[in-house]
């Protein structure tokens, strides 16, 4: 299919989506404002199956589609029809008699309906299906460059259905992109999902071991497009499901950067970024993109290298979608590394009485909370055993500060009256616990990492704030803005909190790219791939070696 570049205005008709030459992504004659010439097509005005054709409306890989009528009920419809030199090729006709298959046993609202199957007067295969206005994902890119994280997560977790719908009948779709995404108005909802082109998807009933005969892929053939292909898939790797979470994870990149995490001048080029090299992070795509952290999250575990890593199922990276959208804390967060991480209890401090009010009453849960209690408690009703406690703390605080002249532990008080709580020796006001205290000026915030842990924590403006490895405790200022950053080798992440009581919080490290994507890393050309390579910088997923 012949596809030109809205930029230098080169044609390309080798399967290319992005320009080598300025990376735009191409579209086809017609998006240009070049529509189809209806004279080079036979069939226009043809009627046959009970079915006329009206007008040429698109193109895809391997066939044309045409808008049709049903001579018998006037019912609309669109026709796929396959290319005129594919259907002299058995495997091909095979393979798009397989997208009808597919597509018509899920049954999905999002998945478009195919009714009908037959071949023309001219001997090439077609099939029926229903008729959609609107544009597909890939026209809107084209036109807006990025789209809105509301408007993506809408889109994506409709995706997300309408694929576990497949995936539960065994079928993979394989070659998930914007171009297969159509947006159309349903029920009030102006970008309501339609998944179209099942041409590769994978059948577990075909392609299964058993007669040769019935199996149309086999280990080691690629089929796809690579700037969507997963690093299994890219290698001619047995594949399953999961090949379909990682396409929408780079579809998610997309939307949200306007470019996919790897671009480059040759089909093999693409699929070894893919293979073997971290995607980047999406603001060094784009400094300018919108988008949360969480979200920013759940697309890097979406693009992890092993499919073990990845969400497992459609509804695992549905639900993550929607608690990234919400903001939450918990599966969208920790990047999938086991169930959420339930916030440790605090383990008991020794303090000395001048900081007691600051922490004692931050603690209101636990084992803490329970210390801080019994403490007013005591104090308020006057209690002996409370009063000798005082009396110990006080006299343990003087000894610090004249070790010379000491005052037993044990001695009774010699001011049972209270006087001489009003000072120490050196004639200062002694700080105490009390009832009524002022509210803590700081509260103990504890950060933990995700992937993993030992990452060096920095604070913004406040560099006293540091801690050298994760889990760690810092005890932060009340009610000020304050932005953690942390750091682990080549990830980083960071966090802004404004702390009102003792918390937990969670940071997503990211893989950070140290090198640019031209130069020093990789050069192809085409026909030829020339590698060269650093200490270091190509590291074999476990899933390759």
């Amino acid at each position: 299919m012949k596809k030109v570049c809205p930029v230098c205005k080169t044609e390309y008709g080798g399967g290319e989506v992005f320009c080598p030459v300025d990376a735009a992504r191409l579209v086809t004659p017609s998006q240009m404002g070049q529509p189809p010439s209806e004279n080079d097509d036979p069939l226009v005005g043809q009627s046959f199956d009970k079915y006329e054709v009206i007008r040429r409306i698109g193109e895809g890989g391997m066939g044309l589609v045409f808008e049709a009528q049903h001579t018998v009920i006037e019912k609309q419809v669109a026709m796929k029809v396959l290319r005129e030199d594919f259907s002299k090729r058995p495997e091909v006709v095979e393979r798009f008699r397989q997208e009808a298959k597919s597509a018509s046993r899920i049954g999905h609202q999002n998945i478009v309906d195919i009714s009908d199957f037959g071949t023309t007067p001219l001997g090439q295969s077609y099939f029926v299906m229903e008729f959609l206005e609107g544009e597909d994902l890939a026209n809107v890119l084209a036109r807006e460059g990025t789209v809105s994280m509301e408007r993506s997560l809408h889109i994506v977790i409709q995706c997300c259905k309408a694929l576990g719908a497949a995936h539960a009948k065994g079928i993979v779709h394989r070659d998930m992109k914007p171009e297969n995404i159509f947006l159309t108005t349903r029920g009030g909802d102006p970008e309501f999902v339609k998944i179209v082109d099942f041409g590769i998807a994978k059948m577990s009933d075909i392609e299964t071991p058993g007669e040769p005969g019935r199996k149309l892929t086999k280990t080691g053939m690629i089929f796809g497009t690579p700037e969507y292909m997963s690093p299994e898939q890219a290698a001619g790797k047995p594949l399953d499901h999961r090949v379909d979470v990682y396409a929408l994870g780079v579809i998610l990149f997309e939307l949200a950067t306007g470019r996919v995490p790897f671009v480059g001048d040759s089909f093999m080029g693409i699929l070894t970024q893919h293979m073997f090299e971290e995607p980047p992070t999406l603001r060094e795509v784009n400094p300018q993109v919108k988008i949360s952290s969480e979200l920013e999250l759940v697309i890097s575990r979406a693009l992890a290298k092993d499919p073990a890593a990845r969400y497992q199922t459609m509804k695992d990276l549905e639900d993550a979608l929607v608690e990234a959208g919400q903001g939450r804390l918990t599966q969208a967060t920790l990047h999938g590394y086991g169930e959420p991480v339930k916030a440790r209890p605090r383990p008991l401090r020794m303090v000395d009485p001048t900081s007691a009010t600051d922490e004692l009453p931050a603690a209101k849960g636990g084992r803490g909370g329970l210390i801080a209690a019994l403490v007013a408690l005591l104090v308020v009703g006057g209690a002996g055993a409370a009063w000798w406690f005082t009396q110990k703390g006080e006299a343990s605080t003087v000894a610090q500060v004249e070790p010379e002249t000491p005052e037993p532990i044990d001695s009774p008080p010699t001011e049972p009256d209270g006087e001489g709580d009003e000072t120490d020796e050196s004639g200062e006001p002694e700080e105490g616990p009390e009832v009524g205290a002022e509210p803590p000026t700081h509260v103990p915030v504890t950060i933990e990492t995700r992937p993993g842990e030992g990452a060096e924590v920095t604070v913004d403006g406040h560099p006293e704030l540091a801690c050298d490895s994760t889990p760690c405790t810092i005890d932060a200022p009340v009610g000020e803005p304050l932005i953690f950053n942390a750091r682990l080798g080549r990830s980083t992440g960071s966090l802004e909190l404004e702390p009102s009581e003792a918390t937990t919080v969670q940071i997503a490290l990211v893989p950070q790219r140290t090198r640019g994507r031209r130069g020093g890393g990789m050069t192809t050309t085409t026909g030829t791939m020339t590698t060269t390579m650093r200490s270091g910088d190509l590291k074999i997923p476990s899933i390759f070696q």
